[in-house]
């Protein structure tokens, strides 16, 4: 007599389970990869953020005057030189002029004490302090703000919408 044979292979149950676990898990995977609306905003904001500590930091350590030119499109850092003029600092990687992506832009530039038909410039002192300011990239209905205060705080958040009544 013939031994019965045992079966081999997958009941259809356990193959459904393992492709169900497999949907799971690329449906994790894909919403993890894909960037929020708000990312790209965020980032910018965050990046000029760390820029104008450092550049504060910089003016601290040299003792000298620097600042930022702020444009719609973008942002540059200047140093003040022996004969008081303003000048690029094209030579430094870090403190470089900043183009933003297409589609982001400075939306809003206020600054204490900046009159208003002069070009947005943020003066980096070398005693830390600055004036308030806040900065606002936008790109589209989505904003975030990098704001200074006159203590030398700088930091970047998100900016609600005006609730409408």
């Amino acid at each position: 007599m013939n031994p019965p044979r045992s079966q081999q292979g997958f009941t259809l149950i356990e193959v459904a389970v393992v492709m169900l676990v497999i949907v799971i898990v690329l449906g994790i995977v894909s919403v993890n990869l894909e960037p929020d609306r708000e990312t790209p905003v965020r980032d910018e904001a965050r990046r000029m953020a760390l820029l104008l500590q450092t550049a504060q930091e910089e003016a601290i350590l040299q003792g000298k005057i620097l600042a930022v030119s702020i444009e719609r499109e973008g942002y540059y850092f200047l140093m003040l030189n022996d004969k008081n003029e303003f000048k690029p600092m094209k030579d430094d990687e870090v403190l470089r002029a900043r183009p933003l992506p297409s589609g982001i832009v400075i939306s809003s530039i206020d600054i204490e004490g900046l009159p208003e038909n002069e070009k947005p410039r943020l003066i980096l002192l070398p005693t830390g302090e600055l004036p308030p300011f806040t900065v606002i990239f936008s790109h589209g209905d989505i904003r975030w703000q990098v704001e200074g205060t006159l203590t030398g705080e700088i930091s970047s958040q998100a900016v609600s919408a005006p609730v409408k009544a």
